[in-house]
C-alpha cells in the first residue's frame, strides 16, 4: 500500500497591529498583505511585522512616524473607492456584442426584412469581412452577437415597446392632433392605424409620430373605431381631452352624422376639430367628368387593357414602339386606387398615341377608330389630370398644415378660372371643356367650403407686417414685443412662420394658444396611407403569420423615436449566438 506524504504549508494570518505599518488584507485574498500607500500586494511570506516594517521604512520613510489613525483613514478611503469602482465597473460593462445585436435587429426591422436574415446573411457577411479584410479569426465575434430568429424578434418587440412608452409619456401631458384610418390587410383583417402631431413642452419643434394600430373585430363601424381608440387611451392613461383635432377619410363609418366615428368623438370632446382628408376630397373632385369625357377615358382604358392584358400584344407593341423611335415602349395600367394613376397612364398614352392607333388598326380596327375620334378629349384629359396630379403632390408630405392646404386649394380654383377663360378665347366652338372646368370649380368650392372659409390671421403668417392696431387687444402688446425681437425675426426668415411659433411657444403662450390648432391639425391622412404601404410590405410570404399589432415590428419601423439601446442592453446577460 502506497502512502503519499503531504507537506502542509504554514500560512501567516493578518493581525490588526499590521495597520500600524500601513498594511491591510487584500480585498481579493485576505491571506495577502496590501500596502495602503503604494497599493502593492505582497506574498503571504511577507505577512510578518519585520517585513512589513522594513517596507514602510525603505519605501515610505516620510510615513514612518504616522499614528494609526492616519492609516485608519486611508483604509476607509480605500474601502469606499474599491466598492464604488466595483459597482461602476459592473454598470459600465455593457457587452458590445449585445449592443450590436440590438443595432442589427433595429436595421432588420427598418428594412422590413424577415428575422431569419440575421443568421442567414448578416452573420455570414460579418464572418467574411473579418476573415478576409481583417485576416482574423471571426469565431469569438460571431459568438458574441446573438441574431437568431427568436432573438431578433425579442429585440424588436422590446425596442418597439420602449418607443411606444416614450411617446405615450409625452402625450399624457401634451395636446395633440390625430389622423386615423382603417384598411383590410392581405390576411383579411381590418387594421386601424393612427398618427399624432404634437409639440412637447420640452421641445422647440412640432413632431409627427406613429401612434398605434389595432385590429377591429369583427366590424369596421364608427362605434368599433371609437371603442378601439378609447381602449388604447385608457390603457396608456392618456386623456382623450388632449385631442385637439382629428383627420379621417370620407367613409360613412368615419364621418356619419349620427353613428360615425367623428360624431361619437364629438360627444366626448365637443370642441374638437374634425377634418375630412383633403386628398380624398381632391380625388373625388377629379372624378367629376362630363359623359363625353368619361366615355373618352373608358376608350383609352380599353385600348391600354387590349395591349397590356395579353403578353403577345405587349411584346408586339414594344417592338413597334422601338421601330417608331418612341419615347416609351410600354403603357401603364390605370387603377382608381392610386391617386396619380390616371395622369401617369394618360401621359404615356398621349406620348405613344400614333403607335397605339397603328397597332390597333391590325388587331382591333373598331377600337382603333374610337381612339382616333377621341383624340382631343384624351389629350385634354391628359393635361387635366397632369394639373390635378401636381396639386396632389403638393398636398402630400410631412408637416403639411391647414394654412398651407388652404393656399393650394385656393390657387387651384383660381387657375381653373384662368384655364376656362383661355380655352374659351381659343376654342370658341368647343364648349365641353369650358363646361367641365365650370363644373369642376363649383364642385371644388362646395367640397372645400370649410377650408376656404378658414380664418387665418395676418399676424400669424406675417407677424412683422401686420398692423398691431387692427389685431385683438389681448395680443397687441405681445405682437409689439415680437416685432422688436431681432432673434424672433431671424428665426422667421430662416425657418418660416410655423417653426417660429413652435420654437417660441413658451415665450408667447397667449399667441401660441391662438395658433396651435392651425399648426397642429392634420389636413390629410397621408401618413396613415403611407403606413398601410409599409404594412403591405411587412406582410410578405416570409412574415405572413406575424401579428403586426402584438409585435413591435410595425411600431419600431414607423416611429422616428430612437430606442435607448445601451440602456436596454444593460438589463440582459450577454449570450453567444445560437
Amino acid at each position: 500500500m502506497c502512502h503519499i506524504e503531504q507537506n502542509h504549508k504554514k500560512w501567516h494570518q493578518y493581525s490588526v497591529e499590521y495597520l500600524d505599518f500601513g498594511f491591510i488584507p487584500s480585498p481579493t485574498n485576505a491571506q495577502l498583505p496590501l500596502c495602503l500607500l503604494c497599493e502593492q500586494v505582497f506574498s503571504n511570506e511577507a505577512m510578518n511585522p519585520s517585513h512589513l516594517k522594513e517596507h514602510l521604512t525603505k519605501i515610505h520613510p516620510d510615513e514612518v512616524n504616522k499614528e494609526r489613525s492616519f492609516f485608519q483613514t486611508l483604509k476607509e478611503q480605500h474601502s469606499r473607492r474599491t466598492i464604488n469602482s466595483l459597482f461602476a465597473k459592473k454598470n459600465c460593462q455593457i457587452d458590445s456584442g449585445l449592443v450590436a445585436s440590438y443595432n442589427v435587429s433595429l436595421l432588420i426591422d427598418k428594412c422590413g426584412q424577415p428575422y431569419t436574415i440575421g443568421e442567414k446573411l448578416v452573420l455570414p457577411a460579418i464572418k467574411e469581412v473579418i476573415s478576409t479584410v481583417l485576416e482574423r479569426d471571426p469565431t469569438q465575434v460571431l459568438k458574441s452577437i446573438p441574431l437568431s430568429n427568436d432573438t431578433v424578434a425579442w429585440r424588436i418587440n422590446e425596442m418597439g415597446a420602449d418607443t411606444e412608452e416614450q411617446l405615450c409619456a409625452i402625450l399624457k401631458d401634451s395636446p395633440f392632433t390625430l389622423q386615423l384610418d382603417e384598411t383590410t390587410t392581405s390576411d383579411n383583417n381590418a387594421l386601424l392605424m393612427a398618427y399624432v402631431r404634437f409639440k412637447a413642452s420640452s421641445s422647440a419643434e412640432m413632431a409627427e409620430e406613429f401612434f398605434f394600430s389595432k385590429y377591429l373585430k369583427p366590424y369596421t363601424k364608427g362605434q368599433t373605431i371609437i371603442d378601439a381608440l378609447n381602449s388604447y387611451l385608457q390603457e396608456k392613461s392618456i386623456p382623450i381631452t388632449n385631442i385637439l383635432a382629428c383627420a379621417t377619410d370620407g367613409a360613412p363609418s368615419m364621418v356619419g352624422r349620427y353613428r360615425g366615428f367623428t360624431a361619437l368623438l364629438k360627444e366626448q370632446v365637443p370642441n374638437i376639430l374634425t377634418v375630412h382628408c383633403v386628398l380624398h376630397r381632391h380625388n373625388l373632385v377629379a372624378k367629376c367628368k362630363s359623359p363625353a369625357l368619361y366615355e373618352s377615358l373608358n376608350v383609352a382604358v380599353k385600348a391600354v387593357n387590349k395591349i397590356k392584358a395579353h403578353a403577345l400584344n405587349d411584346r408586339l407593341f414594344r417592338q413597334l414602339c422601338q421601330e417608331n423611335d418612341a419615347i416609351f415602349d410600354c403603357l401603364l395600367l390605370h387603377t382608381d386606387v392610386w391617386w396619380l394613376s390616371k395622369g401617369n397612364c394618360l401621359a404615356h398614352f398621349c406620348a405613344l398615341f400614333e403607335s397605339i392607333v397603328e397597332f390597333l388598326e391590325s388587331s382591333d380596327a373598331v377600337l382603333g377608330e374610337q381612339v382616333s375620334s377621341s383624340r382631343c378629349n384624351i389629350m385634354y384629359l391628359a393635361d387635366f389630370f397632369d394639373k390635378m396630379n401636381e396639386v396632389t403632390l403638393k398636398l402630400q408630405g410631412n408637416g403639411f398644415t391647414l394654412v398651407q392646404c388652404k393656399a393650394v386649394i385656393h390657387s387651384l380654383i383660381s387657375r381653373l378660372e384662368l384655364y376656362k377663360q383661355s380655352i374659351g378665347r381659343r376654342l370658341t366652338i368647343i364648349v365641353i371643356y369650358v363646361e367641365h372646368l365650370k363644373m369642376l370649380k363649383a364642385d371644388l368650392e362646395t367640397r372645400f367650403r370649410d377650408l376656404l372659409d378658414l380664418n387665418v390671421p395676418v399676424w400669424m403668417v406675417q407677424p412683422f407686417q401686420a398692423d398691431v392696431v387692427d389685431c385683438e387687444l389681448a395680443i397687441q402688446e405681445h405682437l409689439v414685443d415680437i416685432q422688436c425681437d431681432i432673434e424672433f425675426q431671424a428665426t422667421f426668415l430662416t425657418s418660416g412662420w410655423s417653426s417660429m411659433w413652435a420654437k417660441y411657444a413658451s415665450c408667447y403662450p397667449a399667441l401660441w394658444e391662438k395658433t396651435k390648432l392651425l399648426l397642429l391639425a392634420f389636413p390629410t391622412t397621408y401618413l396613415v396611407e403611407q403606413g398601410f404601404s409599409h404594412v403591405l410590405h411587412l406582410q410578405s410570404k416570409y412574415r405572413n403569420h406575424q401579428d403586426l399589432v402584438a409585435s413591435g415590428a410595425l411600431q419600431l419601423k414607423l416611429t422616428s423615436l430612437q430606442p435607448p439601446i445601451k440602456k436596454l442592453a444593460e438589463k440582459h446577460q450577454a449570450q453567444g449566438s445560437h
